[in-house]
């Protein structure tokens, strides 16, 4: 029999207790289990449901072989599609730093904790319910998430005109979650570029709005929350995405909770944001400048030039500071037997890199796009200020085909597509060897590792055409598996260019 007493149906069929936090209880939290939620209906062993007379037992002698296991529906709809999505999406992989978090794996510990509000409960159970569909092939859960997301729009537009400090975060939640479902249920629009496409950058726009109430009325009374620190760093990606500018009234992260190497990082996207602004602002105004102010231009574009330089050394300075676990790679060559020829679905080439745990994969990964994103940056400036120097262009086009493919080798890692396993004492070559792991299924949790770093480096410019079509190709698939349509466009000729 199930755990007497109320409680979620999975801690009922483990026969403990339940703490009966909704949506998802703490207990499945840490023991890493999918939360069945709350249900009324009484749930029965089948051996069971002939003594209850709900079924006839059958003639014959009776088998010793009892069936025990526990059979039973959903309560409905939204609680399996939010037990899924809280399983699979929002369940973080193991020491993940704190650098890499953005909003989804940031809110983890605050979702349970939030009092459950209205437009909370809305915005999840839409994104939850248009996952579900989407992933699992579920028609019926697109009508329904359909549904509940036009009653959220409703609710938040009344929610959002009276922030208060304990609204605030769950507010913020709700509205990257109403983004997040604008991505879930994209699909290309022809000749229309992602940027005008999507409807999911207008929310970002209104997380802005959110973080300006606060930094205006509420900070006094409520500091920077986890919420905010994520939902901020979730606006600079947005803003990078977009080449636009954010105000400065956003450029301080010590001001919105941004700490140690968290801050050291975080300066130097801001200056990288700022810096690329101007510079497309440069590039757009070009045609229509005189003779006499080119000599302005190439002073702006000489300091532009400094400054990409300067943030290319501060990047290596940066990344010079995170821990020493955090720096154990490994370099791993697959055999001609294990890959026959490449780039493959899974393998750009036969070297993988490999570090102790996949979470530490994603902050190299997070390195690489970055210094991707600077060397674009700089081979852009160049060809507007001496496109003459070639040995300068050469350099940096090198430089960005290798850390391309340092970019690639992770990824593998990243997503678990191969293990290591330590060789035996007989073995001729002590150490570890590469396993294939092809057959097991790609996590969202692991996916959302790697989705930043690669639409990075499949929107620059400067990126060999063979290792950009791979990001690509992977930024899709993965699309495809987690259930984010906006991915999916990323082999159209729709996605980004940065």
């Amino acid at each position: 029999m199930p755990f007497p007493g109320g409680g979620c149906q999975t801690c009922r069929d483990r026969r403990i207790k339940c703490d009966r936090t909704q949506p998802i209880c703490q207990r499945c939290i840490k023991s890493r289990r999918t939360c069945y939620g709350m249900r009324d209906q009484q749930v029965w062993h089948t051996e069971n449901a002939y003594a209850s007379r709900q079924k006839k037992r059958p003639r014959g002698p009776r088998s010793m072989k009892m069936n025990l296991t526990v059979s039973y529906k959903p309560a409905n709809l939204k609680t399996y599609a939010v037990a899924y999505f809280m399983h699979n999406y929002l369940q973080a992989p193991h020491n993940v730093p704190d650098i890499v978090r953005d909003i989804t794996r940031g809110c983890l510990a605050v979702v349970p904790s939030t009092p459950w509000c209205s437009i909370l409960d809305l915005a999840v159970s839409s994104l939850a319910l248009a996952l579900f569909s989407r992933t699992q092939n579920y028609p019926r859960a697109t009508v329904v998430a359909s549904a509940t997301y036009h009653r959220l729009l409703q609710v938040a537009q009344t929610a959002i005109h009276y922030l208060t400090p304990d609204n605030v975060d769950s507010c913020l939640l709700a509205v990257f979650f109403m983004g997040r479902y604008e991505d879930s249920v994209y699909h290309p629009v022809a000749k229309t570029p992602l940027l005008h496409a999507s409807p999911s950058f207008s929310h970002h726009d209104g997380a802005l709005a959110i973080l300006k109430v606060w930094n205006d009325h509420l900070s006094g009374d409520r500091p920077a929350t986890n919420v905010i620190k994520h939902a901020r760093r979730g606006l600079l990606r947005s803003a990078l995405m977009r080449n636009i500018a954010l105000p400065r009234w956003v450029h301080d992260g010590a001001f919105f909770g941004e700490h140690g190497l968290e801050l050291e990082y975080d300066r130097i996207i801001t200056s990288l944001l700022n810096l690329r602004h101007r510079l497309f602002a440069l590039i757009n105004e070009s045609p229509a400048r005189g003779a006499c102010q080119h000599a302005e231009l190439i002073s702006v574009l000489e300091q532009l030039d400094k400054e990409s330089h300067t943030l290319d050394l501060d990047l290596e300075t940066c990344i010079s500071h995170v821990p020493d676990a955090w720096h154990q790679l490994q370099q791993h060559t697959l055999s001609n037997e294990d890959l026959p020829s490449w780039p493959s679905a899974n393998f750009y080439s036969p070297t993988l890199y490999s570090f102790p745990i996949p979470a530490y994969a994603a902050l190299w990964g997070q390195y690489y796009a970055t210094k991707m994103l600077i060397k674009s940056t700089r081979l852009r400036v160049l060809a507007l200020h001496n496109p003459h120097n070639l040995s300068l262009k050469q350099k940096l086009l090198s430089d960005m085909q290798s850390v391309s493919e340092d970019l690639a080798a992770i990824v593998p890692f990243a997503l678990q597509r191969f293990k290591l396993v330590e060789n035996t004492l007989s073995s001729p070559s002590p150490g570890l060897s590469v396993t294939l792991n092809l057959k097991a299924e790609i996590k969202p949790t692991d996916a959302s590792l790697v989705i930043w770093p690669l639409t990075i480096a499949s929107g620059l410019e400067y990126v060999d055409s063979e290792p950009k079509a791979w990001f690509k190709a992977q930024l899709a698939r993965l699309g495809r598996l987690a259930g984010f349509g906006m991915l999916e466009s990323a082999e159209t000729d729709q996605w980004l260019e940065l």
